[in-house]
This record gives structure tokens, sequence and C-alpha cells, in this order.
């Protein structure tokens, strides 16, 4: 092997120039593969952050009355609280959605969508991801503050530490104000940010006129070392030995729509999955996207390589017949045309994912919040590659192995011929 490796070093460094088309086909072919699954895993990692955020983390437990009202919730946390791993957050929260709510300010008002009651003591980490123009949640927590989008800000000319005025239908269908102090604005403004406000739960109850121990979901945060997609099973199950739970569903509207057929009280554990399955069709078509340019990418490189070695190796028709004649074995000739293809390819791919690193690199340096709708997969403004060596070693492997094969035929038919055709055959 050593012999093989060291004439295969020697060939390569000969003919330098026939083998940089090779290396050339590695290099792109495998950067631009890795570096668009980098990419792509990155903005779907963009997208579910931001949806944590907005959707209170892994799960969401909601149910109760007909109302998805949860009196006494402290008492559910503390059933919850078992169920889940040690360093599980779980959070209360109150989301206003269905009633009339506006923001004004000097004249200008604009209707909001959605505004979350959040807890900030407890889901703190939780939003410290949260992209802010200005301001920050460090004092968020029991205060008559709010969180807007960019989006409203601009709308309302608003800046941090402006008052605003925030009208509620309450929930006996009366008007309540309440003077709000801007503590922050977020970036994130496009999907789960546009239309949607955080106020501290308190604070949204009392101006709904809601009861203070009432609530209408909890959130459910898990470890990062925890799969949440796997473990959804699992949790079901104990937590229909204590309520009386909703099956399993792929999406949210299906409970919804349909919990009054079991009645009332009835629970449910959604995941974040149930949640995005309105952009399910887009998180699918990103993922056939990147798996389409790879595999294109991948055929092309075997394409590539094994035309360009067979174009090498008949020209080396008459080096093979001198090997055989000096008496080099069938075995050790082979051995040494598959090492030469096996150390382009390797290198190949090593600079390969030297060149993704940079383009992922690249890739930070441009805003595109300018785009669109495009934020959600934005972080700060910029796309934020997710960078995992599994992918390469994957991404390689498959090159490395059907590359080899493909070249291993052509080697074999070439080899196979006599010293004496071999030395007789001219370019």
């Amino acid at each position: 092997m050593n012999d093989a490796l060291k004439m295969g070093l020697r060939s390569i460094i000969y003919r330098k120039k026939q083998y940089v088309s090779i290396f050339l086909v590695c290099l792109f072919g495998i950067g631009i593969s890795v570096f668009s699954i980098f990419l792509i895993n990155g903005m779907l990692d963009s997208l579910k952050n931001k949806a944590r955020i907005y959707y209170g983390g892994d799960y969401q437990f909601l149910g109760g009355t007909y109302y998805y009202e949860l009196f006494d919730y402290e008492n559910y946390i503390e059933d919850l609280r078992p169920i889940f791993p040690k360093d599980t957050i779980i959070a209360p929260r109150f989301d206003y959605n269905e009633g009339y709510c506006s923001l004004y300010f000097e004249g200008t008002g604009v209707r909001q969508r959605v505004v979350k009651g959040v807890d900030f003591t407890i889901e703190k980490d939780l939003f410290s991801s949260l992209n802010f123009r200005s301001g920050s949640i460090d004092e968020m927590a029991g205060s008559n503050g709010i969180l807007l989008s960019a989006a409203i800000a601009d709308m309302l000319e608003v800046q941090t530490g402006d008052s605003i005025t925030f009208m509620v239908q309450t929930k006996r269908q009366g008007v309540n104000t309440v003077e709000l102090v801007v503590k922050g604005i977020f970036a994130d403004s496009s999907l789960f940010g546009m239309y949607t406000s955080y106020m501290d739960i308190d604070c949204l109850r009392n101006a709904y006129k809601y009861p203070e121990n009432c609530i209408n979901r909890i959130c459910i945060t898990l470890p990062p070392e925890y799969d949440s997609e796997a473990l959804t099973p699992t949790y079901q199950t104990v937590l229909e030995e204590k309520y009386p739970m909703y099956e399993q569903v792929k999406n949210k509207q299906l409970f919804y729509d349909h919990r009054s057929d079991m009645g009332f009280p009835n629970y449910a554990l959604l995941p974040l999955s149930a949640n995005l399955n309105d952009v399910q069709i887009l998180i699918d078509a990103m993922k056939f996207i990147s798996s389409f340019i790879i595999v294109v990418l991948i055929i092309i490189i075997i394409i590539g390589v094994s035309s360009t070695f067979r174009v090498i190796v008949i020209k080396r028709i008459n080096e093979i017949g001198i090997y055989k004649a000096i008496g080099m074995r069938y075995g050790k000739i082979m051995g040494m045309l598959l090492t030469e293809t096996l150390l382009l390819v390797v290198t190949g791919c090593v600079a390969g994912l030297i060149f993704a690193l940079f383009l992922c690199l690249f890739a930070k340096f441009i805003n595109l919040s300018f785009i669109p709708a495009f934020d959600i997969f934005l972080s700060n403004g910029v796309l934020v590659p997710n960078i995992n060596v599994f992918y390469f070693l994957m991404i390689s492997s498959a090159v490395i192995v059907t590359t080899l094969i493909a070249v291993f035929f052509r080697i074999r038919k070439s080899v196979a011929i006599s010293p004496c055709e071999a030395l007789a055959t001219t370019e």
C-alpha cells in the first residue's frame, strides 16, 4: 500500500496539469453541495427559532374549557414539571388574538393581529435570541412595557422609551385603554412578528380584565440536547394518564375544529411542528431543492471524474504495458491507479469543504432584510449557515465511494490488456 501511495503521489505531481480538472470538479461540486445544505439548514434553524419564540418553545399545552381557559394554572404547571426533563422551562402565557386591539401614538393607530402575554422572568433565555433593533427585554418583567416589531414601530414612528396607548376589547366586550412604554423594537418582523407584540402577562391580563389565576396556554421548552419530536409520543402517553387528552395531531387546526367532539374539559399537547403546518410546504420545498442540488452535483462529479480519468488511463496504456512487462502485478497496478483517484477526490473534497466554509463566512456579510417576507430565514438581517461536518462527511463519502466504483471498471478493463497489446497501442 505504501508503494502504491508513493507511486500515486508521484504520478499526480508529474501529471498535475491533466489532473487539475478532476480536482476542480470535486472542489466546486462538493463546495456548492455542502454550502447549500449548510445554508438551507441555517435558514430552517432561523425559522424554527423565531417560531419557538412566537409559540413559546417546543410544546404548547392548552385546552381546558370551551374558551381555552386554564384556571389555577400553577397546579397544571406542577403536574407537568415531573413529566419533562429537569431543566425544562415551563411558562404560562396568555395570547390575545380574537378581539379588537390597537396601538396609538400621536394620532396614528395600528391594529394588532395578536398580543402575547409572557412571563419574561421565566422565558428570558428564549427571548434573548430575539434580534433587537433597539432596547431589550431586561426591564419587561412585571412592567407596563411592550416589545414591538420594527414594522409596527415604523408605522407608529415610535422609538424605544416612547409612551403609547393600548386599546383593547375586554372579556366583557367593553373597551379599555392602557398606557404602555416601548421597551424594545425587534427586527424579526415577518411571518411570526409583523403584527405581533409582546407584553408582561399580568399587564395584558389586567388590560383584558382577565382573571389573575387564568391563562390560555402553557409553553414548554426542552433542554437543547433533547429531541422534542422523538419524545412527543412518550409525553402524550404520560399526560393521557392525568388528563383527557386529544390525540396527537400534525396540524393544530384539527384540534381546534374537533375538540368539542370529546366533551369538556379536554387538553392537547401541540409540538412545534403542529404549529408550523402552514409553512411545512415551504420547509419541504427547501429540503427538496437542497437534495436535488446535491444529487445533481454528485452525478456531475462522478461523471466528470470518471470520464476524465478514463481519458487519462487510455493515454497511459503504454505505461501500463511497461509496468506489466517488468513484472508488476495486476493488483499493484490497480492499487496505484485507484490510489491516484482516491487522493484526487479526497483532496478535492477537503478543498470543497474549505470553499464551502468561505462561502458561509461571506454570506454573513450580505444583509438581505430588504427582501419582503424573507426575515423568517434571517438572523439579524443576514443568513447564518448551520455548519455541520456530518453532512460534509456524508456527501463526500458518497462521492468517494461512487467515483471509485465508476473508475474501478475502467481501470480493470485497461489493466487486463496484455503487455504486447499495451505497448503496441498508440495514443
